[in-house]
């Protein structure tokens, strides 16, 4: 017989303990990737930073089915596939991406079914709303599937998926500019910048800067530039002519971009804006029309180089008043806390012949921060609303005069105030270009020196794109013929 000796129960303080366990456990975040983002950047950054393999399929394949990052995992397995040249599983990954987004988008719409999610994120933190990718995330989707089809050769398939990232870009616009108009309606000309809390100013001032001259997160040249690209391979010169335009109304002094809106202007006779070119961009004024002069005969070559990792989320805590509990608490918010390197233009050569320098086309960090900034208003509710929540909790559990029960929600307090810190990490930190029209063959392409180079096809009238992510030392690379 096993003895023992009897222990009493106090109920009250049992259920106490219990649900403190509880919720400490939700507040540790253990559902999201281990010790994110420091996790992912051991397992997955790190490696890719060395040209080594990740073993992505391990880490990610069971984050996307089901739970509140697949869509964040769905995207990471996407994007790092492609650069370790699993086309096939880098598609599947961006496909459940998509599926995920736009079941999540549905939901939103027609019904209430993230209100346990938010409830979740009031009583616990921001990590327990299922992630929602951002607007240029969104985009970057499709961009990067549109290049996993152009690796298999198929042109229309690429060119779905462009249009739907602009569409993801123009339903982006739409909202901003109806969120604009209903807040003038209410109080007349306050501008965004306007409305911002006066007491997380220095928290707008820090995205204002890493964000730089980016004036919206849903507005991405890159992409505008790949679908201008794809619409010529798909004999659309006038879609390619607007996506050209609309990158170069985000990105004006990228020279590619302006001698390609004059060359496809030209084609198109486009009289009036060939005039306002001539204007603004006098050193592209000579750029002959599409199959013309020095482009005759020609092959197109594009040069798409990304360098780096966005940036990573930090935490920063903040004193902020609790205009419902009468007091000051602390909050945590999420934040970029320095930007990317800047750009590193590279010089690219054809069989030993300089083509020139690769210009800057997006910069992703930026797009980041500045989307970080349009989420703030929702954050900051959330965060209010959670330390008002818990500031009740704690003076309820004071006033009850259990000890045990007011140490335990004061450990809850503090262990469960975490910023939200997950974003798409695999995304580069910025996007470049290089256009030229070159004579046809196989020659040796080569990037920075020596830094990357190989033999590609270039064929007589069609387009070969060069796709090279250079991460630190480590370069992944990918060509592209237009069949």
């Amino acid at each position: 017989m096993v003895k023992g000796r009897f222990i009493s129960v106090n109920p009250q303080r049992t259920l106490a303990v219990g649900v403190a366990v509880l919720l400490l456990w939700g507040a540790s975040g253990c559902s999201t990737y281990s010790n994110y983002p420091a996790g992912m950047e051991a397992t997955i950054r790190k490696p890719l930073r060395e040209g080594k393999k990740t073993d992505y399929q391990k880490r990610f394949k069971k984050r996307i089915e089901g739970g509140k990052e697949e869509v964040l995992f769905s995207m990471e397995l996407g994007r790092v596939a492609q650069m370790e040249g699993d086309t096939a599983m880098s598609k599947m990954g961006f496909e459940s991406a998509i599926q995920d987004i736009r079941e999540q988008e549905d939901k939103a719409k027609f019904s209430a079914s993230g209100a346990a999610a938010q409830t979740g994120a009031v009583l616990v933190n921001d990590k327990a709303i299922p992630y929602r990718a951002s607007d240029f995330e969104k985009t970057l989707v499709h961009h990067y599937q549109a290049l996993n089809y152009l690796e298999m050769q198929d042109v229309e398939g690429a060119g779905v998926e462009v249009r739907l990232a602009n569409e993801t870009q123009k339903v982006a616009l739409d909202r901003y500019k109806k969120t604009i108009e209903q807040a003038e309606s209410k109080e007349k000309n306050v501008a965004p910048e306007d409305a911002r809390d006066s007491n997380l100013l220095p928290v707008y001032a820090g995205l204002d800067e890493i964000a730089g001259s980016v004036k919206y997160s849903f507005q991405n040249a890159a992409t505008y530039y790949v679908s201008s690209v794809i619409w010529e391979m798909m004999g659309e010169p006038n879609d390619a002519y607007i996506d050209c335009k609309r990158a170069l109304e985000i990105y004006p002094d990228n020279r590619f971009l302006q001698e390609d809106v004059v060359r496809l202007g030209k084609r198109l006779g486009m009289r009036e804006d060939l005039d306002d070119f001539a204007r603004r961009f006098p050193q592209a004024a000579d750029t002959p029309a599409d199959g013309t002069g020095r482009f005759k005969g020609q092959a197109r070559l594009v040069v798409l180089l990304e360098e780096g990792f966005v940036p990573v989320k930090s935490e920063m805590s903040i004193a902020y008043p609790l205009f419902g509990a009468g007091s000051i608490g602390v909050i945590a918010l999420p934040m970029y806390a320095q930007a990317a390197p800047a750009a590193v233009p590279l010089t690219v050569l054809v069989g030993g012949t300089s083509l020139g320098q690769t210009v800057p086309i997006c910069n992703v960090g930026a797009l980041a921060a500045r989307a970080l900034e349009e989420r703030m208003p929702g954050i900051l509710t959330r965060q209010v609303a959670r330390a008002v929540a818990k500031g009740a909790v704690a003076a309820a559990a004071d006033n009850s005069g259990d000890g045990f029960s007011s140490l335990a929600v004061l450990l809850y307090n503090i262990i469960s105030e975490q910023a939200d810190l997950r974003s798409w990490l695999t995304l580069p930190a910025h996007i470049q270009i290089l256009n030229a029209w070159v004579e046809p063959g196989t020659p040796t392409v080569s990037l920075g020196g020596g830094l990357w180079s190989e033999e590609v096809t270039l064929n007589a009238g069609k387009t070969t794109f060069v796709y090279v992510s250079k991460i630190d030392l480590a370069v992944y690379s990918h060509i592209l013929v237009q069949p």
